[in-house]
């Protein structure tokens, strides 16, 4: 066997592609995801555990986000009753624990959202998981646009522009 390698003591004089870089994480300095998920619920599936009598299942649609215990305090009242009802309703979900020792995080039902597939609840929860304020504008913002409608750009100011249309 060929030896290709130099032999060197201090690996901080070895070239870079001899090394193996790793690390080991020690604290997160900052939470960059907003820790909010879009999802379904559904009641657990061992009907006669403890756990089943206290929380129910989110499922987030982006796979990329644990699994979460929420609490059937925050889940619809007919949930236990009625869980097919809401077989297709999406829900906004927010982790707020996710201990060591639990395959699932712990979360908090903030809102449901509406019927799978339509627009509206699937445009919210996609705004609301990414952190982006959708909330109608205030009246001071509206104030500053032209109140005479229709309002067009006059020729002079069209002439100065480069037309992207």
């Amino acid at each position: 066997k060929q030896d290709d390698g130099p032999k060197v003591n201090d690996p901080r004089l070895l070239p870079d592609k001899f090394l193996q870089r790793t690390a080991k994480v020690v604290y997160i300095l900052e939470k960059k995801h907003s820790r909010a998920a879009t999802g379904f619920i559904k009641l657990l599936a061992d009907k006669n555990s403890e756990l089943f009598k206290r929380c129910a299942m989110f499922s987030p649609v982006d796979h990329r986000v644990p699994r979460a215990y929420v609490s059937l305090a925050d889940c619809p009242p007919d949930f236990v009753t009625r869980p097919e009802d809401y077989s297709n309703m999406l829900f906004i979900c927010r982790i707020v624990d996710w201990k060591e020792d639990s395959n699932f995080a712990t979360g908090q039902l903030a809102k449901s959202l509406g019927q799978a597939g339509e627009i509206e609840p699937e445009t919210e929860g996609i705004l609301t998981e990414y952190g982006v304020d959708f909330s109608d504008f205030s009246p001071e913002a509206l104030a500053c646009l032209p109140q005479s409608l229709p309002w067009v750009i006059s020729p002079g100011e069209l002439a100065k522009r480069r037309d992207l249309r």
